[in-house]
């Protein structure tokens, strides 16, 4: 395929900017008091189990600092846990407690309410075609990223 001309990349961009604009609410703050790095997050932690701060940080590609002062906003509302490793003392676990998993679960659903309210203007057909192009977008994303030496979470 040749690149796209630059009219067209506008107009993906003004749609993409009216989308998450107008999702932006939603997808944000999924839940009152709960962003949406905090939310990937818990997310994280529902996918692993268990993660370290760097682990985290590495996969938001911020700093552990940034990290360590969303996991004391978690850890203060009780959705998370943080552990000392025995081995060495520097490094932390984080988990995922009861009240986190509600917490994202409740989340999840509202954001599923929301895209499902967006893409119901797409038929079935437009939708597999759309997730079939975000996959391979995606595959081409990490495989872009991974050639620059950039971590891709």
């Amino acid at each position: 395929m040749s690149s796209p001309s630059p009219e067209s990349i506008d107009r993906l961009q003004e749609a993409f900017r009216t989308i998450m604009r107008t999702l932006g609410t939603h997808m944000a703050e999924p839940v009152p008091g709960l962003t949406g790095p905090q939310f990937y997050i818990l997310h994280q932690l529902e996918q692993r189990q268990r993660c370290t701060v760097g682990e985290l940080a590495d996969s938001m590609m911020v700093k552990p600092s940034a990290i360590t002062a969303m996991i004391d906003r978690l850890d203060k509302h009780g959705y998370v846990s943080r552990e000392r490793d025995e081995e060495d003392r520097r490094v932390v676990h984080i988990s995922l407690l009861e009240a986190g998993k509600h917490i994202l679960a409740q989340a999840k659903q509202t954001r599923l309410e929301t895209l499902r309210q967006l893409f119901s203007h797409l038929t079935e057909e437009e939708w597999e075609q759309f997730v079939r192009m975000f996959e391979k977008l995606a595959v081409a994303a990490v495989a872009d990223a991974r050639k620059k030496g950039v971590h891709s979470g």
